[in-house]
């Protein structure tokens, strides 16, 4: 069964005018755990993604995105709510997932608050807890978990 991993954007970015893909894009701690495992060919198969983005809102890997500079405020995030609900509820319509791990800080859960109601009654949902060190620490416990070994 599939797995989804719910990760903010980055303030660290990699700069540049031409838009690039959002996993390319954003440079912090998760997502270079997330491009080495990729390298690495250790990435799970069953695993999507979906970020929240204080610019863009609700975005997939693949969505190309321009460089920008903007901090999620609570009110960006109350703003951002009503679109990324929406975008995730039609994300999810035809998807059934175990597990989704949400690593997000609490200003970025205001716009993903009330997602459960989406998912079916059997899929766990795990938050990251703790500082950023420790988030990134146990999203990538979590990732090195659903690897499955030939």
């Amino acid at each position: 069964m599939a797995n989804l991993l719910i990760l903010s954007c980055s303030d660290r970015k990699v700069k540049g005018t031409i838009p690039m893909p959002a996993l390319e894009r954003y440079d912090g701690v998760n997502y270079r755990v997330i491009k080495k495992l990729k390298r690495d060919g250790k990435f799970p198969k069953d695993l999507d993604i979906v970020i929240i983005s204080a610019r863009y809102g609700f975005l997939e890997p693949d969505d190309l995105i321009e460089y920008y500079d903007q901090n999620m405020t609570e009110e960006r995030a109350l703003e951002l709510r009503p679109d990324v609900l929406a975008s995730l509820e039609e994300f999810l319509k035809d998807r059934n997932y175990e597990e989704i791990f949400v690593n997000l800080g609490k200003t970025y859960l205001l716009a993903l608050n009330g997602f459960k109601k989406f998912l079916s009654d059997k899929t766990k949902v795990i938050y990251a807890e703790g500082g950023i060190g420790q988030k990134m620490k146990k999203m990538e416990e979590w990732l090195e978990s659903k690897i499955i070994e030939p």
